[in-house]
């Protein structure tokens, strides 16, 4: 009876003495495996003795919906009732504001992640809230200057109704304003009562345009419009003329894996799945072996996750919750996608971004860096534009459709 009665003890003291992590989980289609990736990445990054110890335990609470009253809700569950130390999860910036007191007034940490479909705020958020974000605004920032310098004057920015919820196309806006551009083109694949879909929309857009072709269309579309959309302008007379940028989420693997025909466009790329260096190499092989499945851009958020945790975890052996956070408002790591930090301030790390030449040929994808991308330092002006020129309700974080 010892022995077991000694197996479940200390099975209950690492229960009570370790780090819990309340895991907010939204539903998406284009990304079913979003969360449990995230997860994933996250115990790649730590070492197998750290593992079996157990010392870090996810709690997830399934957002069934997106907005404040569902994330509100979720984490003052996680608190009161499942007694987590950390709240996590993928979260969109618009309902920051309504949590922040919620984690500061029960002395909680929050290590929130996102795609970057929104801008930072330019104003202080919080002492204990933290952000691992993708930074998808910085690839259009860098698109927009990249497309204006290369191709001229008047492009034409097309993008789904959901897509232009977001800050993608006023990131754009501002690169290409910074390289010179006086003028830009927009256009919203509306829903339409007569064009039930995206194929049908996508074609009025072209018979539109062909009338008198800009320099350049940049689409923003994500899941299966971006499939559908890519193969209606691969067909269209356009193709030939007018070159086709995509975003970085129409340019990774997921998407362009799914596109039957031969294709070249250009796109920004924040992370590159084959790059060679150190840091690379063994995120792949540690998640890969351990989740034994293909290493994505969720799965990598999830694994720097695990590498900040793995650096404070002295302080959190001891609970010592403030000097975490104080720590986190100056610690940086290095992982593949360059170095990385996590306090929305002046000194939050900029992305390394490449700019892409993307060939599809027999299925096959190839990719080629024509040029560095230029990303934007923090500036409150034009944060502060920004804002104020894309007013949105989506509080559902990107990609959770």
């Amino acid at each position: 009876m010892l022995p077991v009665f000694r197996q479940h003890f200390f099975h209950f003291l690492s229960f009570i003495m370790s780090i819990k992590i309340g895991f907010l989980s939204y539903y998406s289609s284009i990304y079913p495996d979003m969360a449990s990736d995230m997860v994933a990445g996250f115990f790649a990054a730590l070492p197998e003795s750290v593992v079996q110890e157990n010392f870090f335990q996810f709690v997830p609470e399934y957002m069934r919906q997106a907005g404040n009253k569902y994330a509100i809700e979720g984490i003052q569950k996680l608190i009161s009732f499942d007694r987590v130390d950390i709240i996590s999860g993928l979260i969109s910036y618009r309902v920051v504001p309504d949590i922040v007191q919620l984690v500061e007034r029960q002395n909680r940490l929050g290590f929130f992640m996102d795609m970057g479909e929104y801008i930072p705020y330019n104003h202080h958020i919080s002492d204990r809230l933290f952000f691992n974000s993708f930074q998808y605004w910085q690839s259009e920032y860098a698109l927009g200057f990249w497309a204006h310098k290369t191709f001229g004057e008047l492009g034409s920015v097309v993008m789904s109704l959901f897509d232009s919820g977001f800050h993608l196309q006023n990131a754009f806006r501002q690169g290409a304003i910074l390289a010179g551009a006086s003028a830009i083109e927009f256009s919203v694949l509306t829903d339409d009562p007569g064009r039930l879909n995206v194929t049908d929309k996508t074609r009025a857009y072209i018979a539109r345009i062909e009338q008198s072709p800009p320099k350049y269309v940049h689409a923003i579309l994500c899941g299966k419009e971006a499939i559908d959309f890519m193969k209606v302008y691969r067909e269209s007379s356009l193709y030939s003329k007018v070159p086709l940028i995509i975003s970085a989420h129409m340019a990774s693997e997921d998407i362009l894996d799914q596109i039957d025909t031969d294709l070249s466009v250009y796109a920004a790329s924040l992370y590159n799945y084959g790059n060679i260096d150190k840091y690379n190499t063994a995120f792949k092989k540690n998640y890969e072996f351990k989740a034994g499945r293909k290493a994505n851009v969720f799965s990598l958020m999830g694994f720097e996750m695990g590498l900040v945790m793995l650096e404070l975890m002295p302080l959190l052996r001891k609970r010592d919750f403030v000097t975490a956070a104080q720590q986190l408002k100056t610690q940086t790591i290095r992982s593949p996608r360059g170095e990385r930090s996590f306090y929305l301030d002046s000194s939050y790390a900029l992305p390394v971004i490449d700019i892409e030449k993307v060939d599809v040929q027999n299925r096959q994808v190839k990719k080629i860096v024509v040029e560095q991308g230029r990303a934007l330092k923090y500036n409150h002006a034009i944060y502060d534009e920004i804002h104020s020129e894309c007013v949105s309700g989506w509080q559902n974080p990107y990609l959770c459709v």
